[in-house]
């Protein structure tokens, strides 16, 4: 049969579209599927989809795309409540290419995503096709208008589908559509690519979108009152959305800096899950749960609010989890005390969590909904004279192999990072064909000549599908070519251009373990880091570090009065008594000033960054001042103190320190505005990873 999913915007990131794209792939191995996107705003699409899967959009909102002013859309849709959420969105413009779409479709099924999408598949779905509504949002959270209109169009629907049980039966109580079946189906989630977590790395890990309902600010809570008793562990929160600013203002007045991290999107997300060795999930209200399953699957032990409606189905409390109770900021506390103190008791609901959340896998789901169409083919063929149930499976056992990508193009590249400097690319392609494609890193110069290309050895292993599996390896042998700097991680053909590939996996796991080694054992010898990531525009980058000398900064502290940091020195120098931490001001009016360290043996050390003398001789409203390391005090050379051996790109951003405010102690030649009111100084890590601090008036 043919299958076409109707969603808001597949071009963007959200729980709804991780789950079509999901059970879309699974129901395409042998069905012919399609999803059907109202509006599209990006090039391409965040999540990958094969091609197996057809994706195209009704209104295209592109930059300079006429769609962007059609007749029509400064007008109000007549179709969507404007209760409903995302009412803003249509217009008449869009009503009518939702409509025309509707009514000349071919597919047997067609499957509405969210309310104002169920209310056009149900009013203007031609006769043929089944009609069918997927609820991902918890029923009651829907607005009473909404409601309203659901009970008036949803009779002309084959089927409704819920995330939960528990959100079927309160369909059925509160807004009941007599003669069409409401069934709970969760959303699927695949078996990850990347191997469980081991539970061993002091962690916890939370993901969704930065809204109110998630109620990070409960977790940022929880975890400050277990962060003295637990000093070696951290808090990693991934998402975007507006509520980022309010969290980051509570991590800074919890004085959780550098403990509680907010790392921004990332997708795909199953490697940042796998770092971690506990899951939280402190939701008000969850129609689901997606990310409770997804940890799970990832082998975390989940701590979940027992809220509304999707937990208490997903989590076995006691034994892959604990459930606490809403909106309690001890319980949650409580129950990731428990996880965080005890090693054996995570690894046991570990594996607890892998074996429950093997219900949720996209093969089992797609059966399910099969199932749902056939049943409601079946009750149509009975009540509607004429009507053609659709065929069975078109696609025979041996198409169910996953279709290779189109061209390299399309093609993602996932990396694996290991603990001894190792990076291993693996990419499936097209059939090869006479091609001979090869894995070359390019550099991308910030400044001056680009160094040389770096091919790799790439060996290639034709698939059953009919692709070509690329895999090549950037050992720590090749930091010498590559030195310090930005590579683009491409693929060519001696008669070919390069093609910047995607990225895909980024498992890099491995480096949060090598950090703690270098950190706890500096080398005499130089710092070499390889790290991957994706550019905002999803293209894989390898950012490469190879120094002979290099100060690491561990530790900021940032106090009412002041800043200190400790830092760690790689290399052949060794600190020497009288060892001086320098601030070097920025531009045109360049200055440095200098205090001692206090030494922690020869290669660690503290100090208190000199924030009232900068203070009181800054010359401008804004300035920046670098931080450098002089190791000994009879000779000159400074070290460049630097943030760089982490296992993800954005230090800048998931370090976000909070200023000082001063007022100075001398009277200063910028005197316009100072000593009269606070200047402001905070610590940053810059995008290049350098440390420094930059000076205020506000």
């Amino acid at each position: 049969m043919k299958i076409s999913f109707l969603i808001n915007n597949i071009y963007g990131i959200g729980g709804t579209n991780r789950t079509v794209i999901n059970l879309a792939e699974a129901l395409s191995a042998q069905h012919e599927v399609e999803i059907v996107s109202v509006f599209r705003r990006a090039s391409t699409t965040k999540f990958s989809i094969s091609p197996r899967v057809t994706v195209r959009a009704l209104v295209d909102l592109r930059p300079g795309s006429a769609d962007r002013n059609g007749a029509g859309s400064d007008e109000p849709s007549d179709v969507v409540p404007r209760q409903e959420e995302f009412s803003a969105q249509y217009s008449r413009f869009t009503d009518g290419r939702i409509i025309r779409e509707l009514q000349k479709t071919d597919a047997d099924v067609v499957v509405g995503t969210r309310p104002s999408l169920n209310l056009f598949v149900a009013a203007h779905t031609r006769d043929g096709a089944l009609r069918v509504a997927q609820e991902h949002m918890t029923h009651l959270a829907i607005p009473p208008a909404v409601r309203a209109e659901m009970a008036r169009v949803y009779p002309r629907l084959d089927a409704i589908t819920t995330v939960t049980e528990a959100d079927a039966r309160s369909f059925r109580e509160n807004t009941p559509i007599p003669g069409i079946p409401v069934v709970g189906i969760p959303n699927s989630v695949p078996q990850p690519s990347v191997p469980p977590s081991d539970c061993s790395r002091k962690v916890v890990v939370s993901a969704g979108r930065m809204h109110h309902i998630k109620r990070y600010d409960l977790l940022i809570r929880a975890f400050g009152m277990l962060a003295a008793d637990f000093p070696d562990w951290q808090l990693r929160i991934y998402g975007d959305g507006g509520e980022a600013g309010k969290l980051r203002a509570l991590v800074t007045e919890l004085g959780l800096a550098g403990r509680a991290l907010l790392m921004g999107g990332f997708s795909p997300i199953e490697s940042e899950w796998a770092k971690g060795s506990v899951a939280a999930v402190t939701s008000s209200a969850e129609s689901f749960g997606m990310t409770l399953v997804e940890a799970m699957r990832c082998g975390l032990p989940v701590v979940s609010t027992d809220c509304p409606v999707g937990p208490r189905e997903i989590l076995t409390d006691g034994e892959d989890g604990f459930l606490v109770p809403n909106g309690d900021v001890a319980g949650i506390a409580e129950g990731l005390r428990r996880l965080m103190a005890d090693e054996a008791l995570r690894r046991e609901m570990s594996a607890a969590a892998l074996r429950n959340a093997a219900r949720y896998d996209p093969e089992a789901v797609a059966a399910r909904y099969v199932e749902l169409f056939e049943d409601a083919a079946r009750r149509r063929a009975a009540a509607v004279r004429g009507y053609r149930t659709p065929g069975g499976p078109r696609r025979t056992a041996a198409a169910q192999a996953a279709v290779p990508p189109v061209s390299l193009g399309a093609a993602t590249v996932d990396v694996t990072a290991d603990d001894a400097g190792w990076l291993r690319l693996a990419a499936d392609g097209p059939g090869e064909g006479r091609h001979r494609w090869q894995f070359v890193l390019r550099h991308k110069p910030s400044d001056g000549e680009a160094r040389p290309e770096l091919p790799l050895r790439t060996v290639r292993k034709t698939l059953a599908n009919g692709g070509t599996r690329y895999t090549a390896a950037v050992t720590p042998s090749a930091l010498g070519e590559l030195g310090d700097g930005r590579w683009q991680v491409t693929m060519r053909t001696p008669k070919s251009g390069a093609v910047h590939m995607k990225a895909g996996l980024r498992d890099t796991r491995a480096l949060i373990d090598a950090r703690g080694r270098l950190v706890a054992r500096p080398t005499s010898g130089p710092v070499g880091w390889n790290l991957p990531y994706a550019q905002p525009n999803g293209r894989l980058m390898l950012r490469t570090v190879l120094r002979q000398e290099h100060v690491e900064c561990v530790a900021t502290e940032v106090t009412d009065t002041g800043i200190v940091l400790e830092g760690v020195l790689y290399g052949r120098l060794l600190l020497k008594p009288g060892a001086l931490f320098v601030v070097s001001r920025r531009g045109r009016h360049a200055a440095n000033f200098s205090v001692p360290v206090r030494l922690m043996g020869n290669r660690r050390f503290r100090a208190e960054a000199p924030v009232r003398k900068v203070v009181d001789h800054r010359l401008e409203r804004w300035e920046d001042w670098d931080w450098w390391l002089q190791p000994a005090p009879d000779d000159h050379r400074k070290i460049r103190v630097c943030h760089l051996l982490e296992d993800f790109p954005d230090v800048k951003g998931a370090y976000a320190y909070p200023p000082v405010p001063l007022v100075g102690d001398e009277s200063s030649a910028y005197a316009v505005v100072h000593p009269a009111r606070p200047v402001w100084v905070r610590p940053y890590c810059s995008a290049s990873g350098a440390m420094a601090m930059n000076v205020v008036d506000r």
